[in-house]
């Protein structure tokens, strides 16, 4: 345990009933990490934060907490040290929100103290931090999910420890509330504190924790920073589904995507996705849930619909970055287009790097176009865009929808249904 370690886990085993829930766990925690353990469900995530706070008494290893073992400390010791949210908290009395949060001061108070001004402040101190204070003299049994979790996270930052543990904290939680928690951690941690959080949505921990933890049958199956845990090989091994993670390009996150093979084919239709931008991603991830046959172009490099399609070991063909679309690239893309069962043309901005997909989209059998924005605000070709999109949507069996209509149709699987002949155009 090096000097900037505050935790320290050697050889944690649990066993209940014969069973290994977890086997041999070692890792050790720095003052300001924000660590997630992640994994699937029966893990063993929640019984290994239990263990290392003390609650459940592992079979076997050893917990240190600054090179002393948990098991030196008193309870009242240890509460000064570590503070442990746990996944679900029943309040059976009608207590107020500030009730609730004092109580995180009873490791600082002898038996026989009322809780003094100071106990009072630091709780309404928290209180303001996690945006609760409005609520003091509110029931806790009478506030919406989210004010309840901000509630007692209060209640554990007011126990005033170097150490949270946070057992799904955001369980249940719409996103907006689940980000707060997570914003708070990675302040306080910032600050010098240490957290470790059990944690169920993969996009959250990769944004916002310096550390992964991932767990599979009670080991540990990779521990490291989230671009070198989040990947496609340890996720599967892990959860046993298929998965794609690539970065997000425009937010400079990891995205993630975790599907069950097999769930719906439609390999033998052949779908030519036209698009650009970061207008297709969702579009592509949608399709592939579904078992299409994926084509597309003209991408360009380093575009985030690129990165998308290249995740997914999509057939594309790109251009060169902020260039037109060579001659050849040209022919190929009329070529996959009119091989292909349907055609997508996306909601793009076209110029004169692009302009070519929109007159090679006239070589579609079957073309289904979204538009969620006029033509005439995505035309920087000086109303050549408009002309030929006008001549597209004027076409029999052209099918004109917006991407969430698009999305639910591939959802329900018509894809393939909606699509009729379109005659072919002259527009190149």
């Amino acid at each position: 345990m090096t000097q900037s370690n505050i935790l320290s886990i050697n050889n944690l085993s649990y066993v209940i009933a014969d069973k290994h829930i977890l086997r041999n766990i070692s890792f050790a925690a720095s003052v300001g990490e924000f660590i997630g353990i992640i994994g699937p469900n029966g893990a063993g995530k929640s019984t290994l934060l239990r263990c290392i706070r003390g609650i459940t008494p592992p079979s076997a290893g050893q917990v240190l907490i600054h090179n002393t073992s948990i098991q030196n400390f008193s309870e009242r010791e240890l509460a000064k040290r570590v503070a442990y949210m746990q996944q679900d908290v029943s309040v059976n009395f009608d207590f107020s929100a500030l009730d609730i949060v004092l109580t995180g001061r009873y490791p600082h108070l002898e038996w026989w103290q009322n809780e003094r001004q100071q106990d009072i402040d630091i709780a309404r101190k928290n209180m303001a931090f996690t945006g609760v204070e409005k609520l003091e003299y509110s029931s806790v049994n009478q506030v919406s999910g989210g004010e309840r979790q901000r509630i007692l996270f209060a209640k554990a930052l007011t126990q005033e420890t170097d150490i949270l543990f946070l057992d799904e904290p955001t369980a249940n939680l719409d996103l907006v509330y689940q980000e707060e928690i997570f914003r708070y951690c990675q302040t306080i941690c910032g600050r010098g504190k240490t957290v470790l959080m059990v944690v169920h949505d993969l996009r959250l921990a990769a944004k916002f924790c310096s550390r992964l933890i991932l767990l599979a049958k009670g080991n540990v199956l990779v521990d490291g920073l989230p671009d070198d845990v989040l990947t496609s090989k340890y996720l599967e091994q892990a959860y046993h589904m298929d998965t794609v993670v690539f970065k997000n390009k425009t937010t400079g996150l990891l995205d993630i995507y975790t599907y069950e093979a097999g769930q719906a084919s439609n390999s033998d239709i052949n779908v030519h996705i036209i698009g650009g931008g970061g207008t297709v991603g969702d579009i592509i991830r949608q399709l592939f849930n579904n078992g299409y046959k994926l084509s597309g172009g003209v991408f360009h490099q380093g575009d985030s619909d690129a990165d998308v399609a290249e995740a997914f070991q999509m057939d594309v063909l790109l251009a060169d970055p902020f260039c037109a679309v060579s001659n050849e690239i040209g022919r190929l893309n009329r070529e996959k287009i009119a091989a292909a069962d349907v055609v997508i043309l996306a909601n793009l901005y076209f110029g004169p790097q692009n302009i070519d997909n929109l007159q090679a989209a006239a070589h579609a059998k079957k073309l289904i176009i979204v538009e969620d924005s006029p033509i005439e605000q995505r035309d920087y070709v000086g109303g050549q865009a408009v002309l030929i999109y006008k001549r597209l949507i004027q076409n029999k069996g052209v099918i004109v929808l917006t991407s969430e209509e698009l999305l639910q149709m591939i959802e329900d699987n018509k894809l393939a249904d909606q699509g009729v002949q379109l005659s072919k155009l002259t527009a190149d």
